[in-house]
């Protein structure tokens, strides 16, 4: 008697109407296997992005104005703003930092806090260029991230220490000591805003009793 639940030994559950199993040659499963080629691997003209030196530096080629607009423009100009300060191309880091800066807060409703680590590099280019009123520039727009760090204190007290503000600066070296009191390394930043303060103090002073005041 035929067996009536349509299941077959060979085939299982699946039946396969048409022909015998050499007709299978015509169907779906040799049509895909002749759809593989073989090819060489060394052939293929590809270089990951990722390997490709400064690929996010879109500088030379688009204004920074339509580039920080772009989906990633932000991380490409982040990136290329620590690569040229990391190679030591610190007026050029330091220009389009301010230029990232300017373009960025031309928007409405901006979160200054977005740009931080622009604002951070452009600072530090800038002191390391000697241009000391640029740091200035990039310090007052840092203070306007806002946000609590101990970061964000040693970084205040960097560059206000460069810029010769040295009450200021010690402010936040205390600042941080309050948040990180195991770091031994603040104290060597804070004897050397101290000795600047004392020479500072005496020079001060020579001066008033030159001007027999």
């Amino acid at each position: 008697m035929a067996d009536t639940n349509g299941l077959d030994d060979e085939h299982g559950f699946f039946q396969f109407a048409g022909g015998s199993e050499s007709d299978s040659d015509d169907g779906l499963f040799v049509a895909a296997r002749d759809r593989k080629r073989a090819f060489d691997v060394n052939q293929i003209d590809y270089t990951p992005q990722i390997d490709e030196d400064a690929w996010f530096d879109c500088s030379e080629d688009k204004p920074v104005a339509s580039w920080i607009a772009e989906h990633t423009g932000l991380e490409q100009i982040t990136y290329t703003v620590q690569h040229m300060y990391f190679g030591r191309r610190y007026g050029r880091a330091a220009s389009l930092c301010k230029q990232a800066v300017a373009a960025y807060t031309r928007g409405k409703d901006v979160r200054v806090a977005n740009i931080r680590e622009i604002i951070d590099v452009g600072a530090r280019a800038a002191i390391h260029d000697g241009d000391l009123e640029l740091a200035g520039w990039f310090y007052d727009w840092y203070l306007k991230c806002g946000g609590m760090n101990p970061g964000y204190n040693s970084f205040q007290a960097y560059v206000l220490t460069r810029l010769g503000r040295l009450e200021e600066a010690l402010e936040q070296h205390v600042l941080y000591l309050e948040q990180r009191r195991q770091d031994a390394e603040v104290w060597e930043s804070i004897g050397v805003v101290l000795v600047s303060l004392h020479e500072t103090f005496e020079d001060r002073l020579l001066l008033r009793l030159a001007l027999g005041s």
